[in-house]
């Protein structure tokens, strides 16, 4: 099969390449071994870990990716990475000129980029602008832990009240407890009886508080839950993040792929690259574990790192899973004793030029791309930079295969 660019990946940075390609006319494949790391997302986006993301950037060391990038290429990128979601239908708020912050699952604020439109966020990272609450969880959830959430508003000198709910079809579920996970809820409150029958509930219990706190499992296919439940019982609803599986995770990549897919890209699902030619020194076919043989221009590798299977190691050598390319391997050891400091394993990936062309043998091969988890010279979780270094190296790598 013939295209005129193939995807090696199908997370975050693999979708936003591919519509940003082929939003332009081209032809273009993902090959996608399974779900990716979106199912396991906080609801939010990180940039870097700053106040002020945009200037942090400017003063990284010139192997990170953002550097390759470019100052003021990361800030356009930014830009054009929050319009593509908002395209896809993935409402955001934030921006790359200040961070601002977003409670986590355990109830601690955490810096971020980009949060999803309708999360509990602060624009401090100290207070919210609200001074009583009711939290309303599903009786028996086991992916969210109230108390942790009632400890962090009252931090806040927020009044917190809490409320369990029951509906029917959930007591039903909770017969299995491994159907009370949070997508089986969220489809649970799909429906237009479970959504009214919710919104009775909040009605009658909320009494004076001004917001309604709820775990983000507002619906899975229904995407107005959220702003229906609001208009219901005239007050602000606000969620936290579950323990993954993160549905707005889902949604978003459901979200990614519908409007890849919009766009004439094609997905092959559960297939895994694992053999490619290379003739002249350039790729030029890939043949997936179901032997479909794919031809193209140009490659772009984002496989993701050691949880997306791009990267393997062996306790002594980091290795790329596919075409064997020049990797970044820690001299002093993978680990520090400290868990808290920065694990030099996570810095390790696979080594490109200031294109971000892959390089093998100490030379770069011209018409294959590597963007996202895979690369090396960054640390995703101590910078809090890897949905932002996912999107914004794929959006360049994009625009070098568009302008070639």
């Amino acid at each position: 099969m013939r295209y005129d660019t193939v995807i090696i990946g199908g997370g975050l940075s693999a979708l936003m390449c591919g519509i940003e390609v082929a939003r332009v006319g081209r032809k273009v494949a993902l090959v996608a071994t399974g779900h990716s790391t979106l199912h396991f997302s906080s609801c939010s986006f990180g940039l870097y870990n700053a106040k002020n993301p945009l200037q942090a950037t400017s003063a990284l060391p010139a192997e990170h990716p953002y550097s390759k990038i470019g100052v003021e290429d990361v800030e356009a990128l930014a830009v054009r990475a929050t319009e593509i979601l908002n395209m896809a239908g993935i409402a955001t708020v934030g921006s790359a000129e200040q961070s601002h912050y977003i409670v986590t699952p355990t109830g601690k604020w955490r810096e971020c980029w980009l949060s999803l439109e309708g999360m509990l966020t602060s624009a401090d990272g100290k207070g919210v602008d609200f001074s009583s609450a009711a939290i309303f969880y599903p009786e028996g959830f086991l992916d969210f832990y109230t108390q942790f959430i009632v400890d962090h508003l009252e931090s806040c000198g927020v009044k917190v009240t809490t409320h369990a709910f029951a509906l029917p079809e959930l007591t039903v579920r909770r017969n299995n407890p491994t159907e009370m996970r949070s997508v089986a809820v969220a489809r649970a409150l799909d429906k237009q009886e479970n959504i009214e029958a919710l919104a009775q509930i909040i009605s009658q219990n909320v009494g004076s508080a001004e917001a309604v706190i709820m775990p983000a499992v507002l619906g899975f296919d229904n995407l107005d839950v959220r702003n229906r439940l609001e208009r219901d019982v005239d007050r602000q609803i606000l969620c936290v993040p579950t323990l993954p599986p993160s549905v707005e995770g889902v949604k978003a990549e459901r979200a990614l792929r519908r409007t890849f897919e919009s766009m004439g890209g094609t997905i092959f699902m559960a297939h895994t690259a694992v053999e490619y030619t290379l003739e002249q020194e350039t790729i030029t076919s890939i043949t997936t574990s179901k032997g479909v043989t794919l031809t193209a221009d140009d490659f772009v590798l984002a496989s993701g790192s050691f949880i997306g299977g791009g990267l393997k190691g062996d306790g002594k050598r980091i290795e790329e899973a596919l075409f064997g390319l020049d990797t970044l391997t820690p001299e002093d050891g993978y680990t520090t004793r400290n868990i808290f400091e920065a694990q030099p394993f996570m810095s390790c990936g696979v080594v490109v030029d200031n294109s971000f062309k892959a390089v093998k043998g100490g030379k770069a091969i011209e018409n294959l791309y590597a963007c996202g988890a895979v690369l090396a010279a960054y640390n995703p979780v101590k910078e809090g930079c890897g949905a932002g270094v996912a999107m914004l190296s794929a959006l360049k790598v994009a625009d070098d295969i568009i302008n070639r």
